[in-house]
Formats: structure tokens, sequence, C-alpha cells
């Protein structure tokens, strides 16, 4: 029996060999994780919640959006500053 050669993948880089990300990317990736959040709960259906889950999925919501905005206040002030 032959052996199983060993994959090797060519797409992704090791950790060690990877720059870091400057804060700006740091927060712009935040930034596009909070509206995949917020896009994700406003599609629960309201239908199939009672009022306490429905309160509670409101309130996520709201959170959502305001860490939202004050991400994306944040980006907008580092793409303004070069220092950052």
């Amino acid at each position: 029996m032959k052996p199983l050669m060993k994959w090797k993948s060519t797409s992704v880089i090791p950790m060690s060999e990877r720059q870091p990300l400057s804060d700006l990317e740091v927060r712009e990736q935040s930034l596009s994780k909070a509206r995949d959040a917020l896009a994700a709960l406003q599609q629960i259906p309201a239908a199939g919640l009672d009022e306490a889950k429905h309160e509670t999925v409101t309130e996520m919501v709201d959170n959502c959006r305001s860490l939202e905005r004050a991400l994306q206040n944040e980006v907008e002030q580092m793409q303004g500053d070069p220092d950052e």
C-alpha cells in the first residue's frame, strides 16, 4: 500500500510570518464583524419570540448598533490621523 501524501496548504501564511495588523486594520475588522453580527441579529424572526426574548434581541440590536457607531467613529478618526 502506498503511503498517503501529506497535504500542504499554499494559501495559508503561518502566524509567525504574518505582518502585525495596524490599529486601523484591527478596528476595521472589528467594525466588519460588528456589522455582520448586527445583520445576523436583524434576521431573527420576531414571530418566533415571546415578549421577553424579543426584548432581549431588541436590546442586543441596540447595543450592536452602538458598538458599530463607536467603531465607525474610531475608524474615521484614525483615517484622518496619519500618526495612528
